[in-house]
């Protein structure tokens, strides 16, 4: 006795062929997400490195002379740094890379929660879209099989 393909017999077992396609077309559009997120990646790094080419402020420090202070650090933070300092270059300079070193810190941050936000977004497009096609063709199904009845 020969005993046939489950899928073929209607048992519900199994995947179909609409329902086989439907799996490859996710299969296949989680790989664009996935390449959408990795192109979309962000680093704090990236930014300093964007922003290091600015000019610096130049900035008369009394007792040192001029100081060069990068173009991250606002007016309200170079002003901290030299009175920190207290006209002393060495003190002045550690401020500096405090500043950077902060800077970083929060830049990564900020990277590491858009890296997330912008993960969870395309998945959730993503997976919108293949429920949205499920459906669809789940109820074009239900209707064609009701012409058929």
């Amino acid at each position: 006795m020969r005993q046939s393909d489950p899928v073929k017999a209607g048992t519900g077992r199994g995947l179909g062929g609409w329902q086989r396609l439907w799996v490859a077309v996710a299969v296949i559009s989680l790989a664009a997400a996935v390449a959408i997120i990795v192109a979309d990646w962000q680093s704090g790094d990236a930014w300093i490195r964007d922003v290091e080419g600015a000019a610096q402020t130049r900035v008369r420090v009394e007792g040192i002379g001029d100081v060069d202070f990068p173009a991250t650090m606002s007016a309200e933070a170079i002003a901290l740094v030299t009175r920190a300092g207290q006209g002393n270059a060495e003190a002045i300079r550690a401020g500096i890379r405090a500043w950077g070193a902060e800077l970083r810190k929060a830049l990564d941050v900020y990277a590491t929660e858009q890296n997330r936000a912008q993960a969870l977004r395309v998945l959730g497009f993503w997976a919108a879209g293949v429920t949205l096609l499920y459906l669809a063709g789940w109820m074009a199904g239900w209707v064609w099989r009701g012409f058929r009845a």
